[in-house]
């Protein structure tokens, strides 16, 4: 059964990453959530995948690649898009981007877009989309395990979601027809998948995390989202934190 259909009452986490990274860390007030939709069909699209392997080194930014399938008709069926990732997409278009869907499109903190490769852009929605305060993830190292707290502010409770999204940090595909045919393209923080946790249904939730259930298509690491609205109509991100190979990243 595909974890976006399970009933996620709690988790449990097995050891995914270094001892270094086993102190609790805050994220109040935190990064920035920068979502691209990107198509290896896509010829524009490579400088905005080059971006986020550039952001992903920055601590204030949390950016995630989603490959959509809305050019496989080209010639080229991308090899990681996922039909989750295009309705994603489209559901954003419908919320914030005035039902425009475009590639490289960017969605930063849920509530604004611009082209994926603009990096001024960017910069200026960062500074504009500042998120509420009051809300916030604290993950921790736990045994064999990592455990997750989210905090949100009482005027959200009703609307706030928490997301969990496997990601592969780090992923090269070698393109071999279509607009980039010959290219070979890294993409950073690739999700592979949309898990909805459900409601964080109070001023406080605890939630533990087991390797096997982010163990998709190669993931290594994980992203965790408190988001107002649902999976099919996402609007703002409260907050977020990355936990990659290295440990926490924010």
């Amino acid at each position: 059964m595909s974890l976006t259909r399970r009933t996620f009452s709690a988790l449990s986490l097995g050891a995914l990453f270094a001892p270094a990274a086993a102190r609790a860390q805050s994220f109040e007030g935190s990064p920035t959530i920068v979502e691209l939709f990107t198509s290896q069909g896509c010829s524009s699209c490579p400088p905005a995948d080059a971006l986020m392997l550039e952001l992903a080194k920055q601590r204030d930014m949390i950016p995630l690649t989603y490959p959509v399938e809305i050019w496989d008709y080209l010639g080229w069926k991308d090899t990681l898009a996922k039909p989750a990732f295009t309705r994603r997409q489209r559901a954003y278009a419908a919320m914030v981007a005035g039902k425009r869907v475009y590639t490289p499109q960017t969605i930063v903190n849920g509530t604004a877009h611009c082209v994926g490769s603009d990096i001024k852009a960017i910069g200026r929605l960062k500074a504009s989309t500042t998120k509420p305060t009051g809300s916030g993830l604290a993950v921790e190292k736990a045994g064999d395990g990592w455990n997750a707290t989210a905090f949100v502010p009482e005027a959200a409770l009703q609307r706030a979601r928490l997301m969990l999204l496997p990601i592969t940090s780090r992923q090269i595909v070698q393109i071999g027809r279509g607009e980039n045919s010959g290219r070979t393209i890294t993409y950073g923080n690739v999700v592979r998948d949309l898990i909805d946790l459900g409601p964080v249904g109070g001023p406080e939730r605890k939630v533990s995390i087991a390797r096997k259930d982010i163990a998709i298509d190669n993931a290594d690491g994980f992203a965790l989202l408190i988001q107002i609205g649902s999976v099919e109509a996402p609007a703002s991100v409260l907050a977020g934190a990355l936990i990659g190979p290295d440990g926490i990243r924010a």
